[in-house]
Protein backbone atom coordinates (compact mmCIF):
# COMPACT_ATOMS: atom_id res chain seq x y z
CA UNK A 1 0.00 0.00 0.00
CA UNK A 2 1.68 3.11 -0.84
CA UNK A 3 1.52 5.39 2.16
CA UNK A 4 1.08 9.78 1.58
CA UNK A 5 3.76 11.33 2.26
CA UNK A 6 2.55 15.33 2.14
CA UNK A 7 -0.43 17.08 0.97
CA UNK A 8 0.22 20.19 -1.75
CA UNK A 9 -2.18 23.32 -0.72
CA UNK A 10 -2.63 26.49 -2.71
CA UNK A 11 -1.82 28.76 0.07
CA UNK A 12 0.41 30.97 1.21
CA UNK A 13 3.31 30.01 4.40
CA UNK A 14 2.52 33.37 5.73
CA UNK A 15 -1.35 32.56 6.07
CA UNK A 16 -0.76 29.12 7.88
CA UNK A 17 1.83 31.08 10.27
CA UNK A 18 -0.55 33.47 11.16
CA UNK A 19 -2.87 30.47 12.40
CA UNK A 20 -0.05 29.00 15.02
CA UNK A 21 1.89 27.23 12.38
CA UNK A 22 5.47 27.02 11.43
CA UNK A 23 6.33 26.33 8.04
CA UNK A 24 9.44 25.15 6.70
CA UNK A 25 12.04 27.62 4.88
CA UNK A 26 10.50 25.35 1.61
CA UNK A 27 6.81 26.22 2.70
CA UNK A 28 6.24 22.92 4.49
CA UNK A 29 4.17 22.48 7.34
CA UNK A 30 5.21 19.46 9.23
CA UNK A 31 2.52 17.33 10.80
CA UNK A 32 4.06 13.80 12.19
CA UNK A 33 4.81 11.84 8.93
CA UNK A 34 3.33 13.96 6.78
CA UNK A 35 3.28 17.68 5.30
CA UNK A 36 1.61 20.29 3.92
CA UNK A 37 3.37 21.60 1.28
CA UNK A 38 1.97 25.16 0.97
CA UNK A 39 2.73 25.77 -2.94
CA UNK A 40 0.86 29.33 -2.93
CA UNK A 41 -2.42 30.59 -4.43
CA UNK A 42 -1.33 31.01 -8.00
CA UNK A 43 -0.99 27.36 -7.94
CA UNK A 44 -4.63 26.54 -7.91
CA UNK A 45 -7.31 25.96 -5.83
CA UNK A 46 -7.48 24.08 -1.85
CA UNK A 47 -5.40 21.06 -1.83
CA UNK A 48 -4.17 20.99 -5.74
CA UNK A 49 -2.72 16.98 -5.10
CA UNK A 50 -1.89 13.86 -2.98
CA UNK A 51 2.04 12.56 -3.11
CA UNK A 52 2.06 9.07 -2.76
CA UNK A 53 5.44 7.15 -1.91
CA UNK A 54 6.68 5.71 -5.01
CA UNK A 55 5.96 6.34 -8.94
CA UNK A 56 3.60 8.94 -10.13
CA UNK A 57 -0.13 7.43 -9.31
CA UNK A 58 -2.08 9.38 -11.82
CA UNK A 59 -5.49 10.29 -10.77
CA UNK A 60 -7.97 8.74 -8.91
CA UNK A 61 -11.42 9.27 -10.34
CA UNK A 62 -10.23 13.12 -11.23
CA UNK A 63 -8.52 13.63 -7.66
CA UNK A 64 -4.59 14.75 -8.15
CA UNK A 65 -2.52 11.83 -7.12
CA UNK A 66 1.58 12.06 -7.60
CA UNK A 67 4.00 10.60 -7.00
CA UNK A 68 6.81 11.11 -4.18
CA UNK A 69 9.47 12.19 -6.89
CA UNK A 70 7.53 15.24 -7.19
CA UNK A 71 7.85 15.78 -3.27
CA UNK A 72 9.83 18.20 -1.74
CA UNK A 73 9.96 16.60 2.15
CA UNK A 74 13.05 14.92 3.06
CA UNK A 75 14.09 12.35 5.09
CA UNK A 76 13.53 12.58 8.99
CA UNK A 77 10.65 15.55 8.08
CA UNK A 78 8.24 13.64 10.24
CA UNK A 79 10.40 13.56 13.23
CA UNK A 80 8.63 16.70 14.38
CA UNK A 81 6.97 17.44 17.79
CA UNK A 82 4.58 18.17 19.20
CA UNK A 83 6.61 21.86 20.17
CA UNK A 84 7.18 22.27 16.51
CA UNK A 85 4.17 24.15 16.08
CA UNK A 86 3.02 27.45 18.33
CA UNK A 87 -0.86 26.10 18.03
CA UNK A 88 0.08 22.59 19.09
CA UNK A 89 -0.47 21.31 15.84
CA UNK A 90 1.19 17.34 16.17
CA UNK A 91 -0.68 15.66 13.01
CA UNK A 92 -3.08 15.43 10.13
CA UNK A 93 -6.03 14.10 11.63
CA UNK A 94 -7.94 13.41 7.87
CA UNK A 95 -8.32 15.01 4.85
CA UNK A 96 -11.75 15.88 3.21
CA UNK A 97 -13.37 14.55 -0.31
CA UNK A 98 -16.46 15.39 -1.58
CA UNK A 99 -18.06 13.52 -4.43
CA UNK A 100 -21.09 12.78 -6.55
CA UNK A 101 -20.34 8.97 -5.82
CA UNK A 102 -18.89 7.28 -2.93
CA UNK A 103 -18.57 4.07 -4.08
CA UNK A 104 -17.17 4.79 -7.31
CA UNK A 105 -14.72 7.35 -5.79
CA UNK A 106 -13.75 4.99 -3.36
CA UNK A 107 -13.18 1.85 -5.73
CA UNK A 108 -10.63 4.26 -7.50
CA UNK A 109 -8.79 5.28 -4.67
CA UNK A 110 -8.66 1.70 -3.72
CA UNK A 111 -7.55 0.92 -6.78
CA UNK A 112 -4.68 3.39 -6.57
CA UNK A 113 -3.51 1.89 -3.49
CA UNK A 114 -5.78 3.24 -0.66
CA UNK A 115 -6.95 0.44 2.00
CA UNK A 116 -10.55 0.98 2.61
CA UNK A 117 -11.02 0.86 6.57
CA UNK A 118 -15.23 1.37 6.46
CA UNK A 119 -18.38 2.75 4.85
CA UNK A 120 -21.96 3.73 5.89
CA UNK A 121 -23.65 6.36 5.63
CA UNK A 122 -27.26 7.68 7.65
CA UNK A 123 -28.69 7.95 10.13
CA UNK A 124 -24.98 6.30 12.05
CA UNK A 125 -23.17 9.01 9.67
CA UNK A 126 -24.21 12.15 8.39
CA UNK A 127 -23.77 10.94 5.04
CA UNK A 128 -22.84 8.11 2.29
CA UNK A 129 -19.08 8.12 3.49
CA UNK A 130 -16.08 5.27 3.39
CA UNK A 131 -12.76 6.28 4.78
CA UNK A 132 -9.49 4.84 2.84
CA UNK A 133 -6.03 4.77 4.38
CA UNK A 134 -2.63 5.63 2.71
CA UNK A 135 -0.48 4.85 5.56
CA UNK A 136 -0.73 7.52 8.09
CA UNK A 137 -3.13 9.56 6.02
CA UNK A 138 -7.31 9.11 6.34
CA UNK A 139 -9.22 10.37 3.45
CA UNK A 140 -12.24 10.42 4.42
CA UNK A 141 -14.95 10.02 1.09
CA UNK A 142 -18.42 12.00 1.66
CA UNK A 143 -21.32 11.52 -1.26
CA UNK A 144 -21.93 15.49 -1.79
CA UNK A 145 -24.15 16.85 -4.65
CA UNK A 146 -22.77 19.35 -6.47
CA UNK A 147 -19.49 18.44 -8.88
CA UNK A 148 -16.77 16.34 -9.58
CA UNK A 149 -14.36 14.54 -6.60
CA UNK A 150 -12.64 16.92 -5.01
CA UNK A 151 -9.94 17.70 -2.09
CA UNK A 152 -12.48 19.58 0.09
CA UNK A 153 -10.07 19.96 3.58
CA UNK A 154 -8.03 19.22 6.20
CA UNK A 155 -8.67 17.99 10.00
CA UNK A 156 -5.31 18.72 11.46
CA UNK A 157 -5.03 17.59 15.43
CA UNK A 158 -4.23 19.59 18.38
CA UNK A 159 -2.50 18.89 21.91
CA UNK A 160 -5.04 21.08 23.67
CA UNK A 161 -8.05 23.43 22.46
CA UNK A 162 -9.52 26.27 24.89
CA UNK A 163 -12.23 24.19 26.37
CA UNK A 164 -14.98 24.56 22.72
CA UNK A 165 -17.33 21.01 24.01
CA UNK A 166 -16.56 18.27 25.93
CA UNK A 167 -14.85 15.29 24.98
CA UNK A 168 -12.84 15.72 21.74
CA UNK A 169 -13.27 18.85 20.27
CA UNK A 170 -13.08 20.48 16.42
CA UNK A 171 -12.54 23.51 15.63
CA UNK A 172 -13.26 24.87 11.64
CA UNK A 173 -10.78 27.83 10.48
CA UNK A 174 -13.36 30.47 9.22
CA UNK A 175 -12.70 31.57 5.75
CA UNK A 176 -11.86 34.88 6.62
CA UNK A 177 -8.42 33.31 7.55
CA UNK A 178 -7.47 33.52 3.77
CA UNK A 179 -6.85 29.83 3.39
CA UNK A 180 -7.43 28.28 -0.35
CA UNK A 181 -8.89 25.51 1.40
CA UNK A 182 -11.07 24.39 4.28
CA UNK A 183 -9.33 23.27 7.52
CA UNK A 184 -10.31 21.98 10.79
CA UNK A 185 -8.00 21.68 13.94
CA UNK A 186 -8.92 19.13 16.26
CA UNK A 187 -7.65 16.85 19.41
CA UNK A 188 -6.35 13.73 19.74
CA UNK A 189 -8.38 10.64 19.29
CA UNK A 190 -9.06 9.00 23.09
CA UNK A 191 -6.97 5.74 23.93
CA UNK A 192 -8.62 2.57 23.37
CA UNK A 193 -10.14 1.49 26.98
CA UNK A 194 -6.96 -0.88 29.10
CA UNK A 195 -4.68 0.84 26.83
CA UNK A 196 -2.94 2.87 29.58
CA UNK A 197 -0.29 1.58 31.38
CA UNK A 198 -0.91 0.37 34.66
CA UNK A 199 1.29 0.74 37.68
Amino acid sequence: MPAASELVVADDPAAWAALGFAPDDAGRVLLGPLAVRLAGRAAGEGIVALVLDGEAAGDADGLPLRGAAGSVRSAGAGDAGPAAHPNGAVAIDHAVVLTDSRDRTTAALVAAGGDERRRGGPPELPARMAFVRFGALVVEVAEAPGGPPRFWGLTVTVTDIDAVQPGRRILTVPREAGLATALAIITPRPAPPGSAARG
